[in-house]
């Protein structure tokens, strides 16, 4: 079966207690945009569980590192009726068995505060750090041009996450 195959590349100088910033990339173009997440505390897909919950932080943790699948047949109960979720029936993209986290989603949000372990797509902008902007056009073109014809496409999705 084909595959879409996304990577996301955690910028360490870009990041700081309290977030994370990476940079996203795509097979047709390569970069893509910035994404942001809550703060990176080095943990990967093949620790064992009880060492990634020791590390974990509820709410204030970005993913472990590690190569997920995206489903895009989820409707998320809590975000189902924004704007940007409505577009798509309320269909967010999932990251699928992120070992210690449930409901991993790809959407549009501004700060790490509003994460809980999701990941935003957007933008940066020189001097700010800590936040995205434009996350919802972003978000849009993730999905419009890439995830939603993909999946239409009976493609399979994966997210790789490395520092």
């Amino acid at each position: 079966m084909e595959t879409l195959e996304l990577q996301l590349i955690r910028n360490a100088y870009e990041s700081a207690a309290g977030y994370t910033h990476g940079r996203l990339f795509v097979p047709e173009c390569g970069f893509f945009c910035w994404t942001l997440e809550d703060e990176d505390r080095g943990l990967r897909q093949d620790m064992p569980l009880a060492q990634i919950k020791a590390r974990k932080v509820y709410g204030k943790t970005a993913i472990p590192t590690g190569r997920y699948r995206v489903l895009m047949d989820t409707v998320s109960p809590k975000l189902k009726d924004r704007a940007y979720a409505k577009k798509y029936g309320g269909r967010l993209p999932r990251l699928e068995n992120v070992p210690g986290w449930t409901g991993v989603l790809i959407h549009p949000f501004n700060v790490p505060s509003e994460s809980y372990g999701c990941i935003a797509p957007g933008v940066l902008r020189d001097g700010i750090r800590g936040r995205i902007f434009d996350s919802t056009k972003a978000f849009y073109d993730l999905m419009d041009f890439y995830l939603v014809p993909a999946d239409e496409r009976g493609q399979e999705i994966y997210l790789t996450i490395e520092r």
